[in-house]
């Protein structure tokens, strides 16, 4: 149940999520649940308090093995859920490379861990809808975006490049 703000309406919930996806050579890293057509991104909520890289962390040595040393922010996604409704969540996004030392694999019986072509990404399906952009504009500028249900992406300077 939502808190009720000063005026008795009930506030939307909110949540954050960090999301990760890993280079692999020239291969972007991403996930898919089993038997699934669309694609996500390695990652878990984040509780309040807690850090975001600490989640990163736990969920890639949970579902992959492994750590990564750097993570570079890449951006954001901010919905609405479900789409249009009135529950607001963020989810930041960061990328790593995957280690030389790492055994590449799900440990997880129901996610697969896959490797795409960046020219892949935009048509392939993703949830959220806008990961495959994302992660394609970063990687051709490495310039941090923020995403917006309206479908803009602005730098995260507030500039209007």
């Amino acid at each position: 149940m939502n808190p009720a703000d000063p005026a008795g309406q009930p506030r939307p919930g909110r949540s954050l999520h960090a999301r990760v996806f890993l280079t692999f050579g020239d291969l972007v890293v991403v996930a898919n649940h089993r038997g699934q057509p669309w694609f996500f991104l390695l990652g878990g909520h984040v509780p309040p308090g807690g850090g975001v890289e600490e989640v990163l962390h736990q969920v890639l040595r949970r579902t992959a093995g492994f750590e990564v040393r750097s993570l570079d922010f890449v951006g954001g996604v901010e919905h609405l859920e479900p789409a249009g409704g009135t529950s607001q969540r963020i989810d930041v996004i960061f990328a790593g490379a995957v280690p030389r030392y790492a055994e590449f694999g799900s440990r997880l019986d129901d996610i697969d861990i896959v490797t795409l072509r960046p020219s892949r990404l935009r048509s392939v399906e993703f949830r959220p809808a806008r990961v495959g952009r994302v992660i394609t504009d970063w990687l051709t500028d490495r310039e941090p975006r923020w995403y917006t249900d309206g479908g803009s992406a602005h730098p995260t300077d507030g500039s209007t490049r």
